[in-house]
């Protein structure tokens, strides 16, 4: 027991092991500035041996060690002792090693050389988890908030709170970067609304409209010098599962699986979600508000009648009528959908896939995008129709707009009561008109 720290009153023991000694003191030391126990191992099977005996609360665990690696080490630990939470840590962690360690349970993955924010962010997290982190351990760093979770402005029905029930991983191609690539969803606590953040760092990027930076082809919100594009399929199956907490791990882009939805509900119902109570007010929309843009496409295409509004509604949920007017063979497509529960969009909106035409993939690819594009990932249309698939539904073009819409209508952080019509418009429209929303949305 030499190597445990205790000090006066402490009630939480946090574990370190790694198997250079100055990484477990230098951690210990921060550790204990914050008034935790701590305990050291320096392999694998010393740290199996020490969880035990000592029962700790938390465990930081080096994924790079001699004998026993990180991973076959946290694969003991959750078998002898599964509530224990663990946070893996690494000199050059990688999408690939945090998806393996969060398969075996790993609660958080973090970069040597450490970041104190991060370190007691992440210590925070895990223990608000397990309920342990009492009143005597509060941290001196911000805690993760979203300015649009906590709003009131336009107050409507009070929907309560929701997270994932456990941590998910899912893997796939990214459509504009070409890259595969992960991503981690993970739990958050009451009042954090939703977040991005890559792998190993500290800094997150709110999902909300202040940070939307580019709506060229996809949304892209950024942070300082991080971004993450492509959000917008992962954002509509939040909505409509109205996921209000959570933080979301990937690279630079969100990975586009089939190009639709279908898959992320899939995930999402296959963990569970949990009901947090509190507050979540939805935005009941009580004026009209419209968006008419007045300038040609990247393409050169001309706006026309290009429009979106939102007016009152008195039916439940988020009513969308969505029109497109694309030249022969596609024609004009028009549907129209009630966002009144997950089931009905999984089944109506969710297998919508993204689509594009052969000029615009070609324009795409010497812009540096659609890298990822592949004939099951992708709607292509040709001059005499849909050259690599079959449709899933005769207006699927116009679906998969209404999939996009509601995922960009998400980025004021709570879902919307009232009707939406649009004409021929995309993400920069919906952006725009979030914008108009915004102030009333927030405020309080």
């Amino acid at each position: 027991m030499s190597n445990l720290k205790l000090k006066a009153n402490t009630q939480i023991l946090i574990m370190v092991v790694d198997d250079e000694t100055s990484i477990c003191s230098a951690l210990c030391n921060v550790l204990e500035d914050e008034h935790y126990a701590t305990i050291t191992a320096n392999s694998g099977q010393e740290a199996l041996e020490k969880v035990k005996q000592y029962h700790p609360d938390l465990i930081f665990l080096d994924i790079w060690m001699s004998g026993w690696d990180g991973i076959k080490t946290l694969e003991c630990i959750k078998k002898i002792s599964p509530d224990t939470e663990v946070i893996m840590i690494s000199g050059h962690a990688t999408i690939s090693n945090a998806l393996e360690a969060t398969r075996r349970g790993a609660f958080d993955i973090i970069e040597k050389p450490f970041n104190i924010d991060s370190i007691l962010l992440s210590v925070n997290r895990a223990l608000t988890k397990t309920n342990k982190n009492f009143s005597g351990n509060d941290l001196n760093i911000d805690v993760l908030k979203n300015v649009g979770v906590l709003s009131t402005g336009l107050k409507g029905k009070n929907l309560g709170q929701r997270t994932l029930a456990k941590s998910l991983i899912m893997y796939g191609q990214c459509l504009h970067s070409g890259q595969k690539s992960g991503l981690v969803l993970e739990p958050l606590p009451l009042n954090s609304g939703l977040h991005f953040a890559k792998i190993g760092e500290p800094k997150t990027i709110p999902v909300f409209i202040d940070y939307v930076n580019s709506t060229s082809f996809a949304t892209t919100i950024t942070s300082e010098r991080s971004s993450v594009s492509t959000i917008e399929h992962l954002m509509a199956t939040l909505h409509a599962y109205k996921i209000t907490n959570l933080l979301i791990k990937c690279n630079d882009e969100v990975p586009i699986f089939d190009g639709s939805a279908v898959e992320i509900c899939k995930a999402l119902e296959s963990i569970g979600i949990e009901e947090q109570g509190g507050e979540w007010y939805e935005i009941k929309i009580d004026q009209p508000f419209e968006y008419r843009t007045k300038n040609k496409d990247d393409l050169g295409r001309s706006p026309e009648d290009e429009y979106i509004m939102i007016e009152p509604c008195e039916t439940a949920g988020l009513t969308i009528s969505y029109e497109l007017n694309y030249p022969a063979p596609i024609g004009k497509q028009y549907f129209e959908f009630n966002l009144n529960s997950p089931q009905a969009f999984k089944e109506n909106i969710a297998p919508a896939r993204t689509f594009g035409f052969m000029k615009e993939v070609e324009y795409l690819q010497k812009a540096g995008l659609a890298a990822g594009g592949r004939l099951n990932n992708f709607i292509l249309i040709g001059n005499d129709g849909v050259i690599n698939t079959e449709l899933r539904f005769s207006e699927e073009l116009a679906r998969h707009k209404i999939l996009d819409l509601i995922g960009d209508f998400f980025l004021l952080g709570r879902p919307l009561q009232g009707r939406i019509r649009a004409v021929k418009t995309g993400h920069s429209d919906n952006a725009k008109l979030l914008s108009q929303l915004r102030n009333l949305a927030v405020s309080s």
